[in-house]
């Protein structure tokens, strides 16, 4: 089985991961691994399944942001900021900004949280260049200590 990890930035909530989920368990032949705000580790028996799996969450109406082989997943240093970005709507509007920032390698948001935390992913990016990227898109944020 080959292993790959999923990005789907606008999954935040219990309610859309279950949505996801369901929608996975209709694709035959994979396992799902892992699902939590913003991404999703899955299984599968064939590499071609892939199409199958993006297509189940875009169906059930979630953004693939990008999808890597956990053979290929680099490991980057992870940054933590608390935020105010709060709902699926906010995650929408910040994405651009951070999925535009080449040294963001992968991010996720925990709206469930009291904290709203944003986790990065780093590829070369800086707190700094994380803060400034999220500011200018409208919400706050702050490192979280």
């Amino acid at each position: 089985m080959k292993t790959i990890h999923i990005s789907i930035p606008d999954m935040q909530s219990t309610h859309c991961q279950a949505r996801v989920q369901n929608a996975l368990n209709n694709v035959e032949g994979i396992q799902v691994n892992e699902l939590q705000a913003g991404q999703a580790t899955v299984a599968l028996n064939d590499a071609q399944q892939q199409s199958s799996v993006t297509a189940a969450i875009e169906k059930a109406g979630y953004t693939v942001a990008g999808i890597t082989p956990e053979d290929e997943q680099q490991e980057g240093t992870l940054l933590k900021f608390k935020t105010n970005i709060n709902c699926g709507g906010c995650v929408a509007s910040v994405k651009p900004a951070l999925d535009g920032n080449s040294g963001i390698a992968e991010w996720q948001v925990d709206t469930t949280s009291k904290d709203k935390i944003l986790t990065i992913k780093t590829g070369g990016a800086t707190p700094e260049d994380v803060i400034n990227t999220v500011k200018n898109a409208g919400f706050k944020i702050e490192p979280v200590q």
